[in-house]
């Protein structure tokens, strides 16, 4: 007895692992099968006398075809998942109800058999192995000949149709031969630019635990080493504790710009971003000696990497600026998963910003950067001089979510 599970699992080495691929295929599939019922519809109506009632048979064709469609379509509409075991399905029933409409016209004498082209070439798509390509488009054109050969009329040697017939079949070999050659280059240019990306992330990762290991230990222990000097300084040299609490504060703005590609090696690494910028919100308050922490609603959805990293540096850029510059005495940093958007905020008590911030450095101009680069949309708030800063940027839910 054959099978089952072992011919789908052999299918699906062929089959195309690429989602969005897949759910692109469907959606062309579904939208040319619509078209063809359109086409069939207008057919239909238009001059009835000719089909009605002696032609009635093909009319009952399009059922299987237009409840097919519409179950795909409710699926795609619905975002429920189709995979190519559904394509496959659909592929398998083109060709069927092609063969049964050219049975049902008479074999040869018709048009139906272009419809064979972009079936073919959907499959091709879908499944990325020549050989299985080429032995689909062998049974479809065996099949499409022997209803040509054994159909009521038959085929006229002296008119030369075995020859028509033989371009046709060639036709059909030349459309998906070469949809599967171009679908092959293409992805094999995917795959080698994904495997470029994972590769940079790894670096990326490896990057950051450098840091964390050798530079951020260092920046540490030199930190620990001036706040002892200041204690052994103490009133006798004001000049020199001053010149040691200066060079203190760079050094900590130091270790915090150092936290930047130590945490963002946890998000390629895949990490949730409430809770890589809970972690980091934490190392700023501890860093910048400045009450912080993160508070989050909402579940976080499946984001993206840019995304991820995107909001993280908003995030990080907002309290470098507080740190730095806004002689803050407290910042809240607030992430909210809503049902349309993702909201993120950091907010200050500080001195707020002076008329010409924009043009004062590049933190903002990166800010909007990243959030444009995002899909997002970046809001600074602030009433001057001793009325605090909240940066404020907004991401539409259909930006952030990532494909499964």
């Amino acid at each position: 007895m054959t099978d089952i599970p072992a011919i789908r699992n052999w299918l699906q080495r062929f089959a195309s692992s690429d989602p969005d691929l897949v759910h692109y295929a469907a959606r062309v599939i579904v939208w040319g099968r619509w078209f063809i019922v359109l086409i069939n519809v207008f057919l239909v109506a238009y001059r009835p006398s000719f089909w009605y009632p002696d032609d009635i048979e093909h009319l009952f064709l399009h059922v299987p075809l237009v409840v097919s469609n519409a179950l795909i379509h409710y699926r795609l509409l619905t975002n429920r998942p189709v995979t190519w075991q559904w394509l496959l399905v659909l592929c398998a029933m083109d060709i069927a109800l092609i063969s049964a409409h050219a049975i049902v016209r008479g074999g040869y004498d018709n048009l139906v058999f272009l419809a064979y082209y972009p079936a073919l070439g959907a499959f091709a798509v879908v499944f990325n192995s020549f050989r299985l390509v080429v032995a689909w488009t062998t049974m479809a054109a065996v099949i499409y000949a022997l209803v040509c050969v054994m159909g009521a009329a038959g085929l006229d040697l002296n008119a030369g149709q075995e020859k028509i017939l033989v371009a046709r079949l060639a036709g059909m070999y030349l459309i998906a031969v070469g949809i599967s050659l171009i679908v092959r280059f293409e992805r094999i240019g995917r795959q080698a630019a994904m495997e470029r990306e994972r590769q940079a992330q790894r670096e990326r990762i490896e990057l950051s635990q450098s840091i964390h290991d050798t530079t951020a230990q260092t920046a540490y222990m030199i930190g620990l080493g001036i706040d002892g000097a200041m204690k052994l300084a103490g009133d006798s040299n004001p000049r020199l504790t001053e010149r040691l609490a200066a060079t203190a504060e760079l050094s900590r703005s130091a270790m915090w710009e150092l936290r930047r590609p130590i945490d963002l090696g946890l998000l390629f690494e895949g990490r949730e971003l409430g809770r890589v910028l809970s972690s980091h919100t934490a190392t700023f308050a501890k860093i910048a000696s400045i009450p912080a922490e993160l508070e989050q609603s909402g579940q976080e959805p499946s984001l993206t990497s840019e995304v991820r990293t995107g909001l993280f540096s908003i995030a990080h850029n907002a309290l470098a600026n507080a740190f730095l510059y806004a002689e803050a005495d407290r910042v809240e940093v607030k992430l909210d998963f809503e049902e349309d958007h993702v909201r993120l905020s950091i907010t200050d008590d500080g001195v707020g910003l002076p008329q010409d911030y924009a043009e004062r450095g590049r933190g903002f101009s990166g800010m909007e950067t990243d959030a444009e680069r995002i899909g997002g949309e970046l809001t600074v708030d602030s009433g001057g001089p001793e009325a605090g800063t909240r940066i404020t940027c907004v991401v539409p839910l259909e930006s952030v979510e990532r494909e499964d």
